[in-house]
C-alpha cells in the first residue's frame, strides 16, 4: 500500500511538474516567475493530495516563496501562480493545503481556493 502511494505521488508530482513549467508568467513586472514558484511547491503535492506527513522541502519552500514575495506585485504573482497551477492537480483538498502556512511557521497572506481573486492582494 505504501508503495502505491510512493508511486502515485511520484506520478502525481511529474504530471504537475508538466503542467506547471507550461503554465504562462502571470507578470513580467513581478520578481517572482511561476517557474519558481512551481519548484519551490512541488515538494508540497503529495501532502495536499495525500495528507500525511509535511516534507521539510515543503517547508522550506513556502518560506522561501514567501522571502522572495516583498511587494503586492510579487504577492499578487504568487498568488495567481499558485491558484493556476492548483486548478491542475487532481484531488487537491484545498483545506489541507491551508494548512502549510501554521504547519510550517510561515504566514500566507490568503487562503487558497479555486475562487481567490489575487488581484486584491496587496
Amino acid at each position: 500500500m505504501v508503495k502505491f502511494q510512493v508511486v502515485r505521488v511520484s506520478c502525481i508530482a511529474v504530471l504537475i511538474m508538466s503542467i506547471l513549467v507550461g503554465v504562462p508568467e502571470a507578470n513580467a513586472a513581478s520578481a517572482i516567475t511561476c517557474e519558481q514558484v512551481t519548484i519551490w511547491l512541488t515538494p508540497c503535492i503529495g501532502y495536499g493530495v495525500l495528507g500525511g506527513v509535511v516534507p521539510d522541502a515543503c517547508c522550506s519552500g513556502i518560506k522561501a516563496l514567501n522571502a522572495a514575495s516583498k511587494t503586492a506585485e510579487d504577492r499578487r504573482t504568487q498568488c495567481q501562480c499558485v491558484k493556476e497551477g492548483a486548478a491542475r492537480i487532481p484531488g487537491l483538498n484545498y483545506d489541507r493545503v491551508n494548512t502549510l502556512p501554521d504547519i510550517c511557521g510561515s504566514a500566507c497572506p490568503y487562503k487558497l481556493s479555486p475562487t481567490l481573486d489575487c488581484s486584491k492582494l496587496n
